[in-house]
């Protein structure tokens, strides 16, 4: 199962791999405000992405190496599906949190590699690994001339903002797991 790793070999952008969260709180933070997205948006060309983002609080005594092996494999998948942009593998807090995204240039090709033998093998592993998860589906421009990201969710009409500042993201409905 764990064969793919060794296979990495289809890289994301060098910049992305600047992004840093900006603090501890991060993981609680609108997407657009919990990154360091000013690191690499100067060196990214114009351009929409699809980005989604996992928002997770760890169940206490989680086999973290199960569920980061299992997570590394999905990444090593995703890495050779058409359409992969970067994979953040968010850190865990001290309290459980954790926030990871995965940018795409589409939805369908996202959906796509969802469906993937990995990702699906991962998936499975949420009942038993998080207290709580979320998934957020973003919309992730760089417009021509601008030297930032804009954020929306992406089933808003493109363009509208979502409220006062443009790089504005909505959580989706939390999952409490018991």
């Amino acid at each position: 199962m764990f064969a793919m790793l060794t296979a990495m070999s289809h890289r994301s952008d060098p910049c992305f791999d600047r992004l840093l969260p900006v603090s501890d709180r991060y993981a609680s933070l609108p997407v657009a405000d919990a990154f360091s997205w000013d690191a690499c948006a100067g060196e990214v060309g114009p351009g929409e992405w699809y980005m989604v983002a996992f928002r997770s609080i760890r169940r206490p005594g989680v086999d973290e190496a199960r569920l980061s092996g299992y997570d590394d494999w999905a990444h090593a998948e995703a890495m050779h599906a058409p359409g992969f942009v970067h994979y953040f593998k968010g850190p865990t807090s001290s309290d459980g949190r954790c926030m990871s995204f995965c940018l795409w240039d589409s939805r369908a090709e996202a959906r796509a590699a969802a469906g993937r033998p990995a990702h699906i093998e991962a998936a499975a592993l949420t009942h038993e690994s998080y207290a709580e998860y979320s998934l957020e589906f973003h919309r992730v421009r760089r417009l021509d001339g601008a030297n930032a990201f804009t954020f929306e969710p992406y089933d808003a009409i493109p363009g509208t903002p979502t409220s006062g500042r443009p790089a504005a993201s909505r959580l989706a409905p939390r999952l409490a797991l018991s």
